[in-house]
């Protein structure tokens, strides 16, 4: 059984041309630069016309290891990725879940695991995650 990142996003018009050439371009550079070799690239549904407000969604793998760590790097990365996609569709309604898991959004480190308690503060991110724990 595997671990998946879930993203979904809405609004009442498509994506426009430039957004998902700028879109593309993230999601290729997060694909070739990532930092382990186990789980799946970022993937993305096909445009649905049946549910045009979904306009932009979809499931990544997470690598399941003995080392529960590398799932939660590479959530964070893809969060990573996820917060630069967002940047780019602003206006849209947000979903991004680590299975039952629903990422928090800070206006200012973008999608983070909820970490209540913890000493970096209540969400961890990516850079985060690499400035405390590698």
């Amino acid at each position: 059984m595997g671990v998946s990142i879930y993203y979904l996003a809405k609004r009442s018009y498509p994506l426009i041309k430039e957004e998902t050439e700028t879109i593309e371009g993230i999601v290729s550079e997060y694909d070739k630069g990532k930092p382990f070799k186990k789980g799946a690239d970022f993937y993305v549904y096909e445009y649905n016309k049946k549910k045009p407000e979904e306009i932009f969604y979809g499931a990544t793998n997470l690598p399941l290891s003995s080392d529960a760590m590398l799932t939660v790097e590479a959530c964070l990365y893809w969060a990573e990725c996820l917060t630069k996609i967002r940047h780019i569709i602003k206006d849209a309604e947000w979903s991004v879940n680590m299975d039952d898991t629903e990422l928090e959004w800070d206006e200012k480190d973008g999608w983070q695991l909820p970490m209540e308690g913890w000493e970096g503060g209540d969400g961890l991110n990516y850079t985060k995650y690499k400035e405390s724990f590698k």
